[in-house]
């Protein structure tokens, strides 16, 4: 493994980076790169960051590369939801207002000639993700 040499300068914006950034992964990203300069193998960086092996080495070669601008993470879509924010939205207020079970919930929309796409289990969390709680013997929803 060849060893990473930073210029003084370098390490002074690493370590601002590492202690003020307000994103916590780019502050971890400048102090592991700090850590591989000062010795330390992908290995052991990769334990104290509680990363894999390649993820530490994957810093470093960035770093090399482009230099402070690959600390910042490129932002990934992902998968598209399945039930868009307006939706989201109108099941937050249905269940608000009118509590009950899933089905009741899904009866509701029914009647509306409203269609909710997914399963049980994905209306069950991202009812979970706004605050609602779940009774398991009944699935009825919780306040």
């Amino acid at each position: 493994m060849k060893r990473l040499l930073l210029t003084e300068e370098q390490q002074k914006v690493l370590r601002d980076i590492g202690i003020f950034h307000e994103d916590a992964p780019v502050r971890r990203r400048a102090q592991a790169i700090i850590r591989v300069a000062q010795g330390c193998t992908f290995k052991a960086a990769a334990a104290e960051f509680g990363v894999h092996m390649s993820t530490v080495a994957e810093w470093i070669r960035r770093w090399e590369h482009d230099g402070t601008s690959s600390l910042v993470q490129a932002t990934y879509s992902g998968r598209p939801a399945k039930l868009p924010p307006e939706l989201l939205e109108r099941v937050r207020i249905d269940v608000q207002t009118h509590g009950g079970s899933i089905m009741q919930l899904r009866q509701r929309f029914s009647d509306q000639a409203i269609d909710l796409p997914v399963h049980e289990a994905t209306l069950s969390r991202q009812l979970k993700k706004m605050g609602f709680c779940m009774k398991r013997s009944r699935s009825h929803i919780i306040k």
